[in-house]
């Protein structure tokens, strides 16, 4: 018990430092005199600050995929509940620790050859085989469009991720959370199994129909509308070439 509490302490430690100083700034002297260990005890648990900021890394991502988990073992009623629970719970589990969610997206990733970053890769791995399967029958019926795991990642997580930081930066001071809806509204059409239109070359629309939104500082939006705008064929001479 003793020795957990120490590690807990050094860890806590560190994540202050990191935090409040930068990795780089950091030193091992001062996580070992905030955390009140002595030297041996903190090389006992940790050979190097990279050892304990690896460490403190890969517990992040999994008390953040511990929440995954639990969605796939509830198994959500639909696709649709699924993202949105899934956005949910990122949002939520970043207001939660909003100094691991900085030290994670400022330490960037692990290197795959380190012990901590082959043991990430297991952890994704894992993860993404259990998604996957979740998925199946999904994919096989078109609910979902068929796409990689790399992809379907990016679409669910990447904006809710770029909304994140800066939140934690302070430029957003409403919740987080309240972006839930459009987060999930937003991922969704990115997924669902509708057939994607694309133009070709002779077609030309005569006529297009823009959405309209004037959103405020924090990103919620004011008031929405629509327009209609006659189009026309691009000119060589608007793009300016001969």
């Amino acid at each position: 018990m003793a020795s957990t509490d120490t590690r807990r302490r050094i860890l806590d430690a560190a994540l202050a430092c990191f935090v409040e100083d930068g990795y780089e700034q950091a030193t091992i002297a001062r996580i070992r005199q905030r955390s009140g260990t002595s030297n041996g005890a903190l090389f006992h648990h940790f050979a190097s600050k990279e050892a304990i900021a690896d460490a403190l890394y890969v517990e992040a991502i999994a008390s953040f995929q511990h929440g995954l988990w639990e969605l796939l073992r509830r198994r959500p009623r639909s696709p649709r509940a699924m993202v949105r629970d899934t956005i949910a719970h990122q949002l939520r589990w970043i207001e939660q620790h909003p100094d691991l969610a900085r030290f994670v997206y400022r330490r960037g990733n692990l290197g795959w050859d380190s012990e901590a970053g082959a043991e990430l890769m297991a952890m994704n791995r894992d993860l993404a085989v259990a998604y996957r399967k979740w998925m199946a029958p999904l994919l096989d019926a078109g609910e979902i469009r068929p796409a990689s795991m790399l992809v379907i990642s990016a679409i669910v997580s990447g904006p809710a991720h770029a909304i994140a930081q800066r939140w934690l930066a302070g430029q957003i001071a409403s919740p987080l959370t309240t972006f839930t809806g459009e987060l999930a509204d937003a991922a969704w059409a990115g997924l669902r199994g509708t057939r994607v239109l694309t133009r070709t070359t002779d077609y030309v629309p005569a006529a297009g129909r823009l959405r309209l939104e004037l959103v405020a500082d924090d990103g919620s939006v004011l008031a929405q509308g629509q327009a209609t705008a006659q189009l026309r064929p691009l000119q060589p001479s608007d793009s300016g070439t001969a």
